[in-house]
């Protein structure tokens, strides 16, 4: 018994040092505490998931104690700990299907789970910060002047509009961040343990993924909140980004499946990311073909193309 703890253990000592990185301070620190989940998403797709909630409480221990205060705890519970732990349940469920193979749960619907715990999220933190002056919106607001304060001395009329805009979608921004994390760091722990054939779960094809369409009704439901302005027009089109996600990443399948009949694929694939990071705009257009892959299936012509082209 003891030796079978070791090492979840050993999982949860690494994950609080990582999460306690951030209180260092330098960009490198702050870059290995978004690494935190890797090990807790290891040790579950490995293990399992009683394994990994024991890592996971190992870790928590290890925050409260070396960053006393409720909001480091907080902060590595419901940001690293709890989406991880939800990553493994979904992502080890599975049944037996009539041709005799295995049916895993889907990744797509475990994308969908992590946007609606990012909605609520989102939705108890406005109304935590209702007690506060200027509510959530206006802790942004502070936030990012603090940040925008310190830089060069230029047109203080544009840094503000800027400070205002980012302030309006920062809760959608911080949302797709956070998946982002979650999608890497789970990604990279299903090719640790693969690797090492230690996986419970075959490594998933992830340019084939696929979400049901219900989402966009969330997604249109925030539109229309949107179109009242104000707080409702606030909390209405940061819900709407934040639904959105999930069909983001059915548009990066979708781009990375046509893209391999594209010569130079690499070089395409580059510039379409860091045109993503420098202009932010472009992920609304890729979240709009993930939901037109509905109708088009450009996936399915694409393959379908490469395959009767290998049959000449």
């Amino acid at each position: 018994m003891r030796n079978t703890l070791l090492i979840p253990m050993g999982a949860g000592i690494v994950s609080a040092a990582l999460h306690l990185s951030i209180t260092l301070g330098s960009p490198s620190a702050i870059l290995l505490a978004y690494f935190a989940q890797l090990p807790l998403a290891a040790i579950g797709l490995a293990f399992g998931l009683t394994q990994a909630a024991v890592a996971v409480a190992f870790a928590a221990v290890l925050v409260a104690l070396f960053s006393p205060g409720v909001g480091a705890l907080s902060l590595f519970i419901f940001l690293s700990a709890l989406p991880i732990l939800i990553i493994v349940h979904f992502a080890l469920q599975n049944r037996s299907v009539e041709s005799g193979n295995v049916a895993w749960y889907p990744i797509g619907r475990i994308l969908i789970w992590l946007s609606l715990l990012g909605i609520l999220t989102f939705l108890v933190a406005y109304a935590v910060f209702m007690q506060v002056d200027g509510g959530v919106r206006g802790a942004i607001d502070n936030y990012l002047s603090s940040i925008t304060a310190n830089l060069a001395q230029g047109d203080r009329a544009a840094i503000d509009a800027m400070t205002a805009t980012m302030t309006y979608i920062f809760p959608a921004i911080a949302s797709a961040s956070w998946t982002m994390m979650n999608v890497i760091n789970g990604a990279l722990a299903q090719r640790l343990v693969t690797a090492s054939n230690k996986n419970i779960r075959p490594r998933p094809v992830y340019s084939e993924i696929e979400i049901p369409l219900w989402p966009a009704g969330i997604c249109l439901l925030g539109a229309i909140f949107a179109g009242f302005g104000g707080e409702l027009g606030f909390l209405g089109f940061n819900i709407m980004l934040i639904a959105s996600i999930p069909f983001f990443f059915i548009g990066l399948a979708v781009l990375h499946n046509i893209s391999l009949a594209w010569p130079g694929r690499f070089i395409w694939l580059t510039g379409i990311y860091l045109f993503l990071i420098i202009a932010l705009w472009p992920a609304v257009v890729i979240a709009a073909l993930g939901v037109l892959e509905f109708w088009l299936r450009l996936r399915d012509r694409a393959k379908a193309r490469r395959t009767n082209k290998g049959n000449k």
